[in-house]
């Protein structure tokens, strides 16, 4: 007696005594997710290894940016140490009347730089002293504020004060743990990194310091000040240096006293915190007539005033380039 099997299928896969259940297609898809995921992770680790590139730079330096299609909106970008106060100031000179212009997230003092040659910017944001070959490519720097540079832990940090001994005893991995014995995590800036090098005028050793800890890839490396803002605030213990002049208040980040002194404006006025760098606008050129637009309302007695607020001191109007110390 033949008896007739029943079968049913799913998709256009029949089920039956005649064809047994398969997985396959389903395993399939699990095993293209977890390669996926996987790739995502690999890409994700060898960006964070190769640190943020410019938005103006593709893989063959070729500059995909467009800019806006008002030719008398301004294009900016730069250190990200510039950032608060600059973004601060072209809004309120946008509310005067004025064209709002494109403010870029961080590309660093050199990733602003080379935007400037290659034409996808205006104006290069910088933190550092210009080159003799930067100057010689004519680029004019205008320094407009003086920021400090900001010794930060975060909050759950018992110490108060640091002097040199004391930072270079951290950052070169000699001092493990704070006074509560809460180990210390010590938050480092790419080579080249302004606040570093502010830092370092002051506190010779550091350079070198810095430099072994590189090599030795001893610490934590961070590209930005937003990005080391968010690092120390979620991270108990830790320390990193920051330069933009002033602190978010809905982080648990606070500053240290350099030998006893805060990073006020005040103590930038009388000299008396030497750990400082100063922020700049830099043009390919005189600036034309919208970056003297721009710079007019900088150093007016409003511009002065939202400079002051965000922890920095004004620079006088088209005063000596920013330092080479």
């Amino acid at each position: 007696m033949i008896r007739a099997h029943r079968s049913t299928t799913i998709g256009e896969v029949p089920i039956g005594p005649d064809h047994p259940r398969s997985t396959a297609p389903w395993a399939t898809v699990a095993g293209l997710t977890v390669l996926t995921v996987l790739g995502l992770a690999l890409w994700l680790l060898v960006g964070s290894a190769r640190g943020p590139q410019p938005p103006f730079l593709g893989e063959a330096g070729v500059a995909p940016i467009r800019r806006p299609a008002r030719v008398d909106a301004l294009v900016l970008a730069g250190s990200g140490s510039n950032l608060p106060v600059t973004r601060a100031l072209t809004a309120a000179h946008a509310a005067t009347g004025a064209a709002p212009p494109v403010v870029h997230a961080s590309v660093g003092s050199g990733g602003g730089l080379r935007a400037l040659i290659d034409g996808a910017v205006d104006i290069a944001l910088v933190s550092r002293a210009l080159s003799p070959a930067d100057r010689g490519a004519g680029m004019v720097a205008v320094p407009y504020a003086r920021a400090p540079v900001m010794l930060a832990v975060h909050s759950s940090v018992p110490e108060r004060d640091l002097d040199r001994e004391g930072l270079l005893a951290i950052f070169d991995g000699r001092r493990t743990a704070w006074a509560d014995g809460t180990p210390i995590v010590v938050l480092q800036r790419e080579r080249g990194d302004s606040s570093h090098a502010a830092v370092a005028r002051v506190v010779a050793a550091l350079a070198d310091v810095d430099e072994t800890a590189y090599i030795a890839r001893r610490w934590r490396v961070i590209y930005d000040d937003v990005g080391m803002q968010d690092a120390i605030a979620s991270t108990e213990g830790s320390i990193g240096l920051l330069g933009s002049g002033s602190l978010p208040d809905d982080l648990p980040i606070r500053t240290l006293t350099f030998e006893g002194v805060a990073p006020t404006v005040a103590a930038l006025t009388d000299g008396s915190y030497p750990l400082y760098k100063d922020l700049a606008f830099v043009t390919l050129g005189e600036p034309d007539a919208r970056a003297t637009e721009l710079l007019r309302f900088v150093f007016s007695a409003p511009g002065r005033e939202i400079i002051e607020a965000h922890g920095c001191l004004p620079l006088g109007h088209r005063g000596a380039e920013a330092e080479d110390r």
